[in-house]
C-alpha cells in the first residue's frame, strides 16, 4: 500500500512538474533574437538564457566559469582564455574558439552596425577595423587551438574579463539557428509570446528545467493583474504605488542593481549653466524618495558608497542656489515608454516642482524606446530621463558611459579633463586610487551640472514561491539555468 501511495505521489509530482510553466513578461516584443545586436536591457532576461559567454557574474563570488574555464594575463597584460572542451550548440554541433572569433568579426564589421562594438575597441586593431581602416584578419584575437582564445590589447583594459560575461559578446551562429544557453527557442507566437524549452546541450544547472514563456505586456499594472491570477510566475517590476502593500509578502523581493539613472541636459542647455542649476536645485529630493518608496536617495549618484572614499556625492534641495531667471520658454522633457507608469508619474512630479520652485515651464513627451534612442543619438531634447546598466560592476564601466567613444554618451561630453580621469581610473593599481578617481569622475559630472542623478536603484519583484533556483544579480541579469519546481 505504501508503495502504491508513493508511486501515485511521484507520478502526480512528475506530471505537475512536466505541465508547469514559468511565465514572465517583456514590456514589448523583441525585433529579433540576436544578442550581438541588443541595444537595451529590455530583452536581456530572454537573450541571457538563450546565449551564454565564457563567464557569468555572481554578486558574491565574482566571475564564474560558464562556457570557459579560466583566463590568464601575461606580462604585457594580454589575455589567454580557455574554453571547456565538450561544448555543444543546441543543435549538437561542436562549439569552438573559431565560433567566438567569427562572432567578434561580425561585431566589428561596419556593415552590421552592431551597437556595442565598443566593448572590443581596446583590442589590437579593433576600432580601426570597425571604422574601415583595417581588415578583419588583423584583429588581435587568435585561436591557437579549438579551445583557446588569445586577446592582444592596443590599450590597457584591466576589466576586459567582465566583457566575457556579457551576452552582447556571446558566440552566435550566422543564421542564429542554435543556442549556447540553458534554454533554446521552442516557439515564437508573433504578437503573443515566446516559448523556451530546456537545452540539453547545456550541462550546467538543473536537469529538469521547466518550460519558460515570455509574454508581451506593456503596462505594469496589467502584468500585476496577470501575476495575481497566476498567469505570470515572475513579475519583473512592481509599480511603486503597490510597494507599501506588498513589501511584507513572502513573494516580494528587493534587488539592489548597479545602474546609473539620471536626468540629462541636451545641447539646448549646454551653454546655460544657470538654467541647469535651476533645474537641479529646485527639486525636493526627500519628497521624491518618499513618494516612490525609494531605497536610494534621488539627487545622489546611484553608485555604491564602497566605490568612493566617502559616501557617494549628492545634490540637495536648496532654493538659495536657484538662480533668478526670466525665462518664458517651455523646455521639453522626454522619456521612454519602457519606464512604464512610474516614469510618467515621476516626470509629472518633476514638471510641477520646476514650475513651483523655479518658475520653469516644461513640456513632457513620452516616446517608444526605439524612437527615443534615435532622438538621443541625433538631437537630444533639452531634458531627458535615461537609465544605464553598465557592462561591468565597476566604477570605470559606469563613468565610461560618458566617454567620447561610448554610444551612451548622450551628454556629448568631449572634455580632456574627463578623459584624463577615466584614464587614471583605468590605470589605478590600488583600491584607494580607484576610489579617488571614481569620486573625481562623479564630481566632474555633478559640479559642472551636466546631469541630475536619480539615486541608487532597487528593483521590486514578485516571484511565485513554488519555483526556485532562479538568480538575479546586481547587473540585472536573470539566470534560469537552475530553475525548477520546489519538491
Amino acid at each position: 500500500m505504501k508503495f502504491i501511495i508513493a508511486l501515485f505521489l511521484f507520478t502526480a509530482s512528475y506530471s505537475y512538474a512536466a505541465n508547469k510553466t514559468f511565465r514572465l513578461h517583456l514590456s514589448s516584443e523583441p525585433s529579433g533574437l540576436d544578442p550581438n545586436k541588443q541595444r537595451t536591457s529590455s530583452s536581456g532576461y530572454l537573450l541571457g538564457n538563450l546565449y551564454r559567454n565564457l563567464f557569468t557574474f555572481d554578486d558574491h563570488k565574482g566571475l564564474l566559469s560558464d562556457l570557459g574555464t579560466e583566463c590568464k594575463r601575461d606580462k604585457k597584460q594580454n589575455l589567454t582564455c580557455f574554453l571547456k572542451k565538450d561544448l555543444l550548440w543546441s543543435d549538437k554541433t561542436p562549439l569552438t574558439a573559431e565560433d567566438f572569433i567569427r562572432t567578434y568579426q561580425k561585431i566589428l564589421s561596419a556593415k552590421n552596425a552592431i551597437p556595442r562594438a565598443d566593448l572590443l575597441f581596446k583590442i589590437k586593431n579593433a576600432e580601426a577595423i570597425y571604422s574601415g581602416k583595417k581588415e578583419l584578419e588583423t584583429l588581435g584575437i587568435t585561436a591557437p587551438d579549438k579551445w583557446t582564445l588569445k586577446f592582444e590589447f592596443e590599450k590597457p583594459d584591466p576589466e576586459f574579463e567582465y566583457n566575457l560575461a556579457s551576452t552582447v559578446l556571446a558566440p552566435t551562429k550566422e543564421d542564429l539557428s542554435a543556442y549556447t544557453g540553458p534554454y533554446k527557442l521552442k516557439e515564437w507566437k508573433r504578437g503573443q509570446k515566446i516559448i523556451l524549452e530546456s537545452n540539453p546541450s547545456y550541462k550546467e544547472g538543473h536537469a529538469e528545467r521547466p518550460l519558460v514563456e515570455f509574454l508581451f505586456v506593456e503596462e505594469d499594472t496589467v502584468a500585476l493583474q496577470l501575476y495575481e491570477k497566476n498567469e505570470l510566475q515572475f513579475l519583473r517590476r512592481l509599480p511603486t504605488l503597490f510597494i507599501p502593500r506588498y513589501k511584507s509578502r513572502k513573494d516580494f523581493h528587493w534587488f539592489p542593481v548597479t545602474r546609473l539613472d539620471y536626468l540629462g541636459f541636451g545641447p539646448e542647455l549646454a551653454s546655460h549653466e544657470d538654467l541647469r542649476k535651476a533645474f537641479t536645485y529646485s527639486l525636493n529630493y526627500i519628497e521624491l524618495q518618499k513618494i516612490f518608496s525609494s531605497e536610494g536617495k534621488p539627487g545622489c549618484i546611484g553608485l555604491p558608497d564602497t566605490w568612493f572614499p566617502q559616501k557617494a556625492p549628492c545634490f540637495d534641495f536648496d532654493l538659495k542656489k536657484v538662480p533668478t531667471l526670466k525665462s518664458t520658454k517651455s523646455y521639453t522633457l522626454m522619456f521612454s515608454s519602457l519606464g512604464g507608469e512610474d516614469h510618467k508619474r515621476a516626470t509629472e512630479w518633476l514638471q510641477n516642482q520646476w514650475s513651483k520652485n523655479a518658475g520653469l515651464k516644461t513640456h513632457l513627451e513620452v516616446k517608444d524606446n526605439k524612437v527615443f534612442l534615435q532622438i538621443l543619438q541625433q538631437n537630444p531634447p533639452a531634458l531627458f530621463r535615461k537609465g544605464v546598466s553598465p557592462d561591468r560592476p565597476t566604477c570605470l564601466a559606469s563613468l565610461e558611459t560618458f566617454a567620447p567613444s561610448s554610444p551612451e554618451n548622450y551628454l556629448r561630453i568631449k572634455a580632456a579633463e574627463y578623459e584624463k580621469i577615466l584614464s587614471s581610473l583605468a590605470l589605478a593599481k590600488t583600491a584607494q586610487e580607484q576610489k579617488k578617481w571614481c569620486l573625481a569622475g562623479a564630481e566632474y559630472l555633478m559640479k559642472n551640472h551636466l546631469m541630475i542623478p536619480l539615486g541608487a536603484i532597487h528593483f521590486s519583484i514578485l516571484v511565485k514561491p513554488e519555483f526556485t533556483g532562479w538568480k538575479l544579480n546586481q547587473m540585472n541579469q536573470l539566470d534560469l539555468s537552475d530553475l525548477h519546481l520546489q519538491p
